[in-house]
């Protein structure tokens, strides 16, 4: 690994963070202390126009002028997110820290275990797979072979060379599973059923549902056991914001056929199906939808439209 003089930013970025509450002891803390946040991002936009103007200006930092590098460290430990992109285009945002080290925490990261991670975007979320479960075992996957190009070299830099993939999240990448630990940094209006089926036994998924409802997205947990006749089965929970708690949906068991929409299960009519088994109803998803784990990039001036966790 690499010396990095920017270790006490680090290390003020993770004190902060336990202070707030939102990270603890263990493996995701320690790969926060030792991965070098600006060799990921290279570069990032900040915005200069005030809030309400139209259209906004942002302006590009690059780690290598000497002239934006303090901003631009200053930034990226800051906790907040950071819109990255390529050729004068904002393609991606890395989110802020406090929900990204959440989510890591919750997809309880171990060694050796096999990870898919879709929506590269920066290679946060990749990153510390590799460091915790070994590279060898981490799949990273976006629409945008820009993208995985960049992290791909990136990672590279970092000592890591987990298998990047040019396709469409949705998907999954079925030929290098099951996988332990499934990652969705964009929010779905469906859990894709590709994604549950290529979770190996005792697995974990974590993904955002989007809806239309101002009580959403929540965060859906999938977990897959074994049936009582040994064969697969998956069930979840979903947490919406602010109440604190998870609500069980019945996310895929033996999905009949009419229940499959371009391959992905239709959280609707498995909210009806949880109702049936007792389960308390989840929100019918709205209009809100990720087409793939990123979007077309965007002009500078036109604010980012994903997340790349």
């Amino acid at each position: 690994m690499l010396s990095d003089p920017t270790a006490a930013a680090r290390v003020a970025m993770v004190a902060r963070l336990e202070e707030s509450g939102a990270l603890g002891p263990g493996p995701v803390r320690e790969a926060l202390l030792a991965l070098p946040r600006q060799i990921l991002m290279p570069q990032a936009y900040v915005r200069r126009s005030a809030p309400d103007e139209s259209p906004p200006y942002w302006d590009l930092l690059d780690v290598s002028r000497p002239a934006d590098r303090v901003e631009l460290l200053e930034r990226l430990h800051s906790g907040a997110c950071s819109r990255v992109g390529r050729g004068g285009a904002i393609t991606a945002m890395s989110s802020t820290m406090s929900p990204t080290a959440d989510l890591l925490q919750q997809l309880d990261l171990r060694t050796g275990q096999r990870v898919l991670d879709v929506g590269t975007g920066a290679g946060v979320s990749a990153t510390p797979a590799c460091f915790v479960c070994g590279d060898e075992g981490v799949v990273t996957l976006d629409i945008d072979p820009h993208v995985t190009a960049a992290a791909s070299e990136r990672l590279s830099t970092l000592g890591y060379r987990p298998a990047t993939i040019t396709g469409d999240g949705t998907t999954g990448w079925a030929a290098a599973g099951p996988y332990d630990r499934v990652f969705v940094s964009f929010a779905v209006r469906r859990v894709p059923q590709a994604l549950v089926e290529q979770l190996a036994p005792g697995g974990r998924a974590l993904m955002t549902l989007g809806t239309s409802s101002p009580s959403w997205p929540g965060l859906a947990v999938i977990e897959r056991g074994q049936d009582g006749n040994g064969g697969p089965a998956a069930g979840g929970r979903v947490r919406s914001p602010g109440r604190g708690r998870l609500r069980p949906v019945v996310i895929l068991r033996r999905v009949p056929r009419g229940d499959r929409h371009g391959g992905r299960v239709d959280t609707a009519q498995h909210a009806r199906a949880a109702a049936r088994h007792g389960a308390r109803r989840v929100a019918r998803p709205g209009n809100r939808t990720s087409s793939g784990s990123t979007s077309r990039p965007t002009a500078a001036s036109t604010p980012p439209a994903r997340t790349a966790h």
